[in-house]
């Protein structure tokens, strides 16, 4: 998955160098500074919130002959373009080392509830505000039955939260590589595990 604090450093950047007042835009597909920044602001408000975003579009504001690069020859920073480029594949190629991925963090912010399964699991899109990494939690209890509270708390990626719903949340952390579980079904325990949810 994206290094996405990575991510928003470069743009950060990206947003100063397209600011200077000498730049050219005659060549890029912006209309001007404004246009540009403007581009920007709007990926670095997603990636800020962890909104959920297309890599692709972001590969093509840093393509060759894509409209950074394009600025960048004619106002006569094409060297620092190069340095950043490679520091941006290098974000979409990182994994994040953020602490919410070695163990469940209290700290994740709810961004949606997704409602109830056939079940009656509940399904919760979640968000760490230190790495914006999007998380899926479902969880269930029986209350006619002690012990029958359990957690199940998955890292998902653009793609599946853009299909997601309560009722394929339980599927879709089946089908991740690994997820985080815990609660009274498991005597209070919790850890790493990956398939079928019980």
């Amino acid at each position: 998955m994206p290094n996405t604090p990575k991510l928003v450093e470069v743009f950060k950047e990206v947003r100063e160098l397209l600011s200077r007042r000498e730049n050219d835009f005659t060549w890029s597909s912006w209309e001007g500074e404004a246009d540009a920044v403007r581009e920007v602001d709007s990926i670095l408000d997603q990636l800020q919130v962890g909104r959920a975003f297309d890599p692709r579009l972001l590969q093509v504001l840093f393509a060759p002959t894509g409209p950074i690069q394009e600025v960048s020859l004619s106002s006569g920073w094409g060297q620092e373009f190069i340095v950043l480029a490679n520091r941006f594949d290098e974000a979409l190629e990182s994994e994040s080392q953020c602490a919410c991925t070695a163990t469940p963090q209290s700290n994740l912010t709810a961004l949606k509830e997704l409602g109830l399964d056939d079940r009656f699991g509940e399904a919760t899109i979640l968000h760490c505000p230190v790495c914006h990494q999007i998380w899926l939690r479902y969880h269930y209890e029986n209350e006619a039955f002690a012990k029958s509270g359990r957690w199940f708390l998955g890292a998902i990626s653009p793609s599946q939260l853009a299909g997601l719903s309560a009722t394929n949340a339980r599927a879709t952390l089946e089908k991740l590589d690994w997820y985080f579980f815990g609660g009274s079904y498991f005597e209070g325990k919790s850890g790493k595990s990956s398939g079928m949810i019980p």
